[in-house]
């Protein structure tokens, strides 16, 4: 089954798992233009929204989880950074004229 067989809600989650967010974003505003239609005129269906909702949170969660990933990541290079030598000196250069 290629991506675009896939429901939106699974491409959304397999997008935010591997960290291509500005897919996942994509991907939630064709949800979101998708969810408008089947609204116009009648009420969403609870479960439904249940489901959306439940991407919602299980989206935030990864990006809050992903971004203290990176934080950690700032903080042991910041560390590190300190116990590197430091850069060296240019070479002074002479030059023997005849």
């Amino acid at each position: 089954m290629n991506d675009r067989e896939k429901p939106l809600e699974d491409r959304i989650r397999n997008a935010v798992a591997s960290g291509e967010f500005a897919k996942a974003n994509a991907l939630w505003v064709e949800l979101g233009d998708r969810l408008r239609c089947e609204m116009a005129g009648r009420p969403a269906p609870a479960a439904r929204l249940r489901q959306v909702r439940e991407l919602i949170a299980w989206c935030r969660t990864m990006a809050i989880v992903d971004r203290a990933r990176c934080q950690q990541r700032v903080n042991q290079l910041a560390i590190s950074s300190r116990y590197m030598p430091p850069p060296a000196a240019p070479r002074q250069r002479l030059l023997a004229r005849f």
